[in-house]
């Protein structure tokens, strides 16, 4: 018999095909990233936690080479390239120095998008996000953005949608809140 796709390959493929009929491209960029682009360029500077040995997979002998700890990075090397107007998303695995449990895991697939043009407002980016939450998780589907802080981004908002098991009541899967946090989200930082 064939085989199959893996699930998370399953879900990148269609977010991708999402994303794409709304006009972003899709991009890649290395998993092994230089400290520039994984941290400098997103505005994480020096001292910040994200850089600690014990966050970060370094590479030995090289503490310039990191396991990306984000697709953020390709935000910078996209923008050097194409320049703006810009719309992409970038879905790949990235590399964390995490104890293993049922919500955190070393190496776990993200997908990060990006618009950059003129007039892009918040607006245009809970849009997109509630696009989204509603194709993955079905249209009755709630996002909900709180404020949050990212370096790479300002204003910077934690987004929930409601819990696609109990739709909102509340279980042990969303622990009785009936929000999960599936995104971190924000307009690019003025410094990226």
């Amino acid at each position: 018999k064939r085989g199959h796709l893996h699930p998370v390959s399953q879900v990148q493929y269609d977010l991708e095909d999402l994303f794409t009929s709304m006009g972003f491209m899709v991009l890649d960029g290395p998993e092994l990233e230089s400290d520039f682009y994984n941290f400098e360029a997103v505005n994480i500077p020096a001292d910040h936690p994200a850089r600690d040995m014990q966050d970060t997979f370094y590479i030995k002998d090289r503490s310039d080479w990191v396991m990306r700890t984000h697709t953020s990075s390709v935000q910078v090397r996209s923008l050097e390239k194409y320049g703006a107007p810009l719309r992409a998303i970038v879905p790949g695995r990235v590399f964390r120095n995490e104890a293993t449990d049922p919500r955190h895991e070393h190496t776990f697939g993200q997908l990060e998008g990006m618009m950059v043009g003129k007039n892009i407002t918040i607006a245009h980016l809970k849009g997109v996000l509630e696009t989204m939450a509603k194709h993955l998780y079905g249209p009755d589907t709630q996002v909900r953005l709180r404020p949050k802080f990212y370096p790479f981004v300002e204003p910077g908002m934690n987004g929930e949608v409601t819990c696609f098991l109990c739709h909102g009541v509340g279980c042990r899967v969303c622990k009785g809140t009936g929000w999960m946090e599936v995104f971190g989200a924000g307009m690019i930082h003025p410094n990226v």
